[in-house]
């Protein structure tokens, strides 16, 4: 064994010091009479298909690559990859956002955003890639946190500003002052100057002598309005709402240390098609992959990713394969998100020294390495959200059922004891419920609500389109909400208790999960931390459950007037996690079961540059926010009320009395 570690750091230290594809080093005039580095950049142009919707067919079209002194790495222009990423962002709905690429020297180059500030700074003497606010790159155009997740919707944060503006001119008014419509931050546009500069107590006046017709002509408008208001499932929280935002630090992309080439060549400069891809494009859900004949562009799991395999299976050349595996070691090192938990302190070391994996990663066999990543992630990350999915591209299309079988040998122990654990309340539930769970069940005065995972099928505008719901869509988490919501506070209704069961929830959508914290709190704080950047957000939702056009904390919720009970196991994960963290915090819900499964990173799809796909817990984490601080809720959430048996949590009858003795 020792021989074994000590022949794999070797083989690592020869990787590190092995140059990369066409890596030439230039010369320091002072010390020696070598020539500086010269690269000669080949332009080859390829078919080009992105599917973003599994619901509409693949665009076509094409994209230029090159490749530098004959090699294979496929590299792209900075001002064409510019453009490129300008209308992928449009696709995904962040329209407007413009890139303005500048060459400042021979080896340095900027991409800036104008709206924002933020920008990308390339240095290709160094290597280097600096980001001011790389949270801010690719966020939408008026986005105000400064984390986001792409499923989940952006609450509008109140204005600071005016708020102080109210509350100056209502300590005037207290105390006798003239206040006008503009000291009160109101928008007096299209007002005469005369109204502009009246004192608010007589605008008040004056509208109280106009008498009861002008209450009519207002009770009309106010009428109208409501009717042609657009209504939102998701908004802002009150005053408390607004946002807890911090700016994350500047990011340095080394990419030296991983002999990862940037190169300038006639004012233009190139980059690896695969280093700004894992930067860039995994936030988004999409994967992009270079097949050596074509370019495929996809959202995660999309049927699309399929069409890899369209080139003859061989081996990985030399350069390509060091590439392969450098970039791997870089995208962990700065998008897995759970290092410090995990005890890793670069990927380097836990590929070469501490795992042995190096030499199938770094080798050029596609098979070896595609297995070597499977074990990685499956036995060594052996986290809920990191996963392998599927192989390289010159490997060859492998047997689902197979790569399903490899999966399962290579899985760590922490996995292993979570699905052992989640096959007994498999097995607990079926015994009393066979196939189908209801989502909303009573039992007496106690009503349960289940869902196993959170899921959003409509879109916001379409709830508003429904009437009432005689039954709700199973695999909708919002339709249940709406719908338990009605029952729970129908007329006469005998609901006193209500129990969330999570003891089967995987997670799921941010958004519809902000629903459900929405309606059984009253109020649903979401906070969000960058594991690279440091950047922090904090917000905060009202939901319009009964989908009225407005929020109202007795209509909306469940938070008051009733004893409110959350269920979890193990198995409760991710976003199941995230409400049970929320209901803790809150002090208004009993906790009951065994502490939840954890699951604070939000993941990641991934590629290699051999077109290997796979997900990572990345470095969006979930987390919950106390003494001003953000805490990891990786751990799960311990119960109030512990359960010790898994048939305890589905003999409802029982439980609803155990709970009620309990108080």
């Amino acid at each position: 064994m020792k021989l074994t570690k000590l022949l794999a750091l070797l083989l690592a230290l020869l990787l590190m010091a092995a140059p990369a594809l066409a890596e030439v080093v230039e010369a320091d005039p002072g010390t020696t009479d070598e020539a500086p580095a010269t690269y000669t950049v080949e332009a080859k142009t390829f078919p080009y298909l992105h599917q973003f919707d599994s619901n509409k067919d693949p665009d076509e079209g094409e994209m230029t690559l090159y490749f530098v002194n004959g090699g294979d790495i496929p590299y792209v222009a900075l001002d064409e990859y510019a453009a490129f990423l300008t209308g992928v962002m449009a696709e995904v709905g962040k329209e407007g956002i413009n890139y303005k690429v500048e060459k400042h020297a021979d080896a340095e180059f900027s991409v800036s955003r104008e709206d924002n500030g933020s920008a990308l700074f390339v240095n290709t003497d160094n290597e280097v890639l600096f980001f001011l606010n790389l949270n801010g790159f690719t966020q939408p155009v008026g986005s105000k946190a400064a984390v986001t997740v792409i499923d989940l919707p952006e609450a509008e944060p109140l204005d600071l500003d005016q708020m102080s503006k109210t509350a100056l001119a209502t300590w005037k008014l207290l105390n006798g002052e003239s206040v006008t419509l503009d000291d009160m931050g109101m928008d007096t546009s299209d007002l005469p100057d005369e109204e502009k500069e009246k004192d608010i107590t007589e605008l008040m006046s004056e509208a109280e002598a106009d008498g009861d017709q002008a209450d009519d002509d207002q009770a009309d408008n106010d009428q109208a309005a409501d009717a042609n208001k657009e209504k939102h499932l998701f908004s802002r929280a009150g005053f408390d709402g607004y946002y807890h935002n911090r700016q994350g630090d500047t990011v340095e992309f080394k990419l030296d240390e991983y002999d990862i080439d940037l190169i300038a060549v006639d004012d233009k400069c190139y980059l690896p098609f695969q280093t700004m891809n894992d930067i860039f494009l995994g936030m988004e859900y999409l994967q992009y992959i270079f097949t050596g004949e074509r370019v495929l562009g996809c959202a995660f799991q999309a049927p699309l990713a399929d069409q890899r395999f369209d080139v003859e299976p061989r081996a990985f050349s030399e350069d390509f394969a060091r590439f392969n595996y450098n970039e791997l070691r870089f995208l962990l090192d700065s998008f897995y998100g759970l290092k410090p938990e995990h005890n890793i302190n670069d990927f380097g070391t836990l590929m070469a020294m501490e795992t042995g994996l190096v030499q199938d990663l770094a080798g050029t066999d596609p098979r070896k390495f595609d297995l070597a990543l499977m074990v990685l992630i499956g036995r060594y990350l052996d986290d809920g959200h990191s996963g392998f999915l599927s192989g390289s591209v010159l490997a060859g299309e492998q047997d689902p059922a197979l790569n399903a079988f490899a999966r399962s040998m290579v899985i760590g122990p922490s996995s292993r004891a979570m699905a052992a654990q989640g096959e007994a309340f498999d097995k607990a539930r079926r015994a009393v419920y066979r196939s189908w769970v209801p989502g909303y069940e009573e039992v007496g005065d106690t009503a349960f609500v289940t869902f196993d995972e959170f899921s959003q099928a409509r879109s916001e505008e379409d709830y508003f389109k429904v009437g009432l719901f005689d039954s709700p869509d199973p695999k909708d988490t919002i339709d249940l909400i709406i719908y338990a919501n009605e029952q729970i506070k129908r007329e006469n209704s005998p609901i006193k208790n209500i129990v969330m069961d999570l003891s089967n929830n995987g997670g799921g959508m941010a958004s519809a999960a902000v629903f459900v914290m929405s309606w059984f709190l009253g109020d649903a704080s979401v906070t969000l931390r960058d594991t690279l950047t440091g950047a922090q957000t904090n917000m905060s939702y009202h939901c319009d459950v009964d989908r009225d056009g407005s929020y109202d904390e007795i209509l909306d919720t469940v938070s008051k007037d009733y004893n409110l009970y959350c269920l979890t196991s193990i198995r409760s994960f991710s976003c199941g996690n995230l409400i049970p963290a929320a209901c803790a915090e809150s002090g208004k819900v009993t906790m009951v079961g065994q502490t939840s499964g954890g699951g604070s990173c939000v993941v990641l799809p991934c590629t290699t540059a051999s077109g290997a796909l796979f997900q990572i817990s990345g470095t969006h984490q979930l987390s919950i926010m106390k003494n001003g601080s953000f805490y990891n809720i990786d751990s799960g959430i311990d119960p109030d009320i512990p359960l010790t048996k898994p048939e305890s949590f589905y003999d409802r009858a029982a439980l609803a009395e155990y709970l009620k003795q309990a108080k």
